[in-house]
């Protein structure tokens, strides 16, 4: 099967073709090989490269950045991705869009989201992601968008790459400096491993979206001390952060329900720390 992705440099791209690069005829491409915000060089290239699946991960991913200059971000993601899928339509491919939990941060609700309730993104990210779902399954309607969570390695894979909650904390503990984590901050923290893992099967779901990541009821700062009791280091360095979100918990957690009744099933993100040590020989 031919499969293109987008974002070829980008931390989940990079891994994806790693983990398939002997198991599927894979073509990555970057800026370089592909500008997405150029709606007839999407044409082009997917036209030549003919593939059956279109992972489109390619995005400004900084909220930051997203707030700095929405104009760039909304060109990057929103009119980007809705080129991808005109060119996947043109062409019969199918499309995977990399969509983001962050179209939750917004709503007040506190149990895991679910993919159906009612949007109120509040950071431009958010609102971009949301309407390029929307703008990619109208243009090509065999879309499928996951809707990613924060995602962690155990290493880098170029001294570039951002650093990610295990690399993170552990240059931390490496250099003893105190580490600061929010305990009104929930997520769906996931291992990179277990999402490319469970993508495989993600290429056959019927169109539509779907929560992408490992369930999780605990803290983000709760997580992070159980991160360093499994490594058996220094737990004394960590310091809760009371005070963000405190007025209103940010749960970014994602149901699992829709997934699994499609075979898909994350572990959870302690189960998936765990696993991810294990790769490189780290307790536990």
């Amino acid at each position: 099967m031919k499969i293109l992705i987008t974002g070829a440099g980008g931390f989940a791209a990079a891994r994806i073709i790693a983990a398939w690069k002997d198991r599927y005829e894979i073509t990555g491409t970057g800026r370089a090989q592909l500008d997405f915000t150029n709606k007839e060089e999407c044409l082009r290239v997917i036209g030549q490269v003919r593939p059956q699946i279109v992972i489109h991960c390619g995005a400004v991913s900084d909220v930051g950045a997203c707030d700095k200059d929405p104009g760039h971000s909304y060109l990057v993601n929103v009119t980007g991705a809705e080129n991808i899928a005109l060119a996947c339509r043109e062409t019969g491919a199918r499309m995977i869009f990399f969509s983001s939990d962050q179209v939750y941060f917004g709503n007040d609700v506190q149990e895991p989201h679910r993919e159906d309730e009612l949007l109120t993104p509040c950071r431009i990210y958010g609102k971009q992601k949301q309407e390029a779902e929307q703008r990619c399954l109208t243009a090509q309607p065999d879309t499928v968008a996951l809707r990613m969570s924060w995602m962690f390695d155990n290493k880098k894979f170029s001294p570039r790459e951002h650093d990610t909650l295990i690399t993170s904390v552990r240059q931390a503990v490496s250099e003893k400096r105190r580490i600061t984590y929010p305990i009104h901050d929930y997520r769906s923290i996931t291992y990179v491993g277990e999402m490319i893992r469970h993508l495989e099967t993600a290429l056959t779901l019927p169109p539509g979206i779907y929560n992408f990541g490992s369930p999780n009821d605990l803290s983000t700062y709760h997580i992070v001390r159980e991160l360093l009791s499994f490594q058996g280091t220094d737990e004394t360095l960590l310091v809760p952060n009371k005070e963000a979100f405190a007025a209103s918990p940010r749960n970014l957690r994602m149901d699992q329900e829709k997934l699994l009744r499609h075979g898909i099933c994350f572990s959870d993100t302690l189960q998936t720390l765990k696993n991810c040590l294990q790769q490189d020989n780290m307790k536990p």
